[in-house]
């Protein structure tokens, strides 16, 4: 099912030319469609969320950051929820940017943000397209970046958390899908969902 189009909509969360999609606490004039290209031009965009809610899923999508870029993919998380919270994120950063040295390993590219480090850093640098893969089955959470496997956890494997995390485990396994904007000029192109 192809998902840009060229439409205008009335409402103020959907952003023009991208019916099916809506923009979750925050701004739709954050994004930008231009083709099959979606564009995050400003911050306060929140997360580019899909309309429909998806279980079992595989995600394919680029993306692009710019030097010291930040963003991500929400998944599973509820409508008015916020990814890393209530759903989990897979998180988009400029590893080798000097204001990130001293994260902890969870919160590197390619982690469940938070919860689970990656196996391995496969990013290309800043400005480069990158290919990102989510598959989710079950409890089974798949990552692959760049052809590059960097998750492949069983969510029930994680029934604790830091203090004030929900742990994986009791994360949901069903709900929204969205695009993260996190004040960084960040593009995403060839973004295909299907159902499992």
């Amino acid at each position: 099912m192809p998902l840009w189009f060229n439409s205008v909509c009335a409402d103020p969360t959907t952003v023009k030319g991208l019916p099916g999609w809506h923009v979750q606490n925050g701004k739709a004039e954050a994004w930008v469609a231009e083709g099959k290209t979606i564009r995050c031009v400003a911050a306060g965009g929140g997360f580019l969320t899909l309309d429909r809610e998806y279980g079992d899923f595989e995600l394919s999508v680029e993306y692009r950051i710019p030097p010291g870029g930040n963003s991500g993919i929400g998944v599973h998380y509820p409508p008015g929820g916020h990814p890393s919270s209530t759903g989990f994120e897979v998180q988009i950063l400029d590893d080798d940017a000097s204001q990130y040295r001293n994260l902890k390993p969870a919160q590197y590219n390619g982690s469940i943000y938070k919860l689970v480090p990656p196996k391995a850093r496969a990013a290309k640098p800043p400005g480069e397209w990158n290919r990102l893969e989510i598959r989710c089955q079950g409890p089974r959470i798949q990552v692959r970046l760049n052809g590059i496997e960097v998750q492949n956890v069983n969510a029930d494997d994680f029934p604790t958390a830091e203090e004030g995390l929900t742990p994986l485990a009791k994360r949901p396994r069903r709900g929204c899908i969205g695009l993260q904007s996190h004040g960084d000029p960040v593009s995403f192109r060839s973004f295909t969902i299907r159902e499992l």
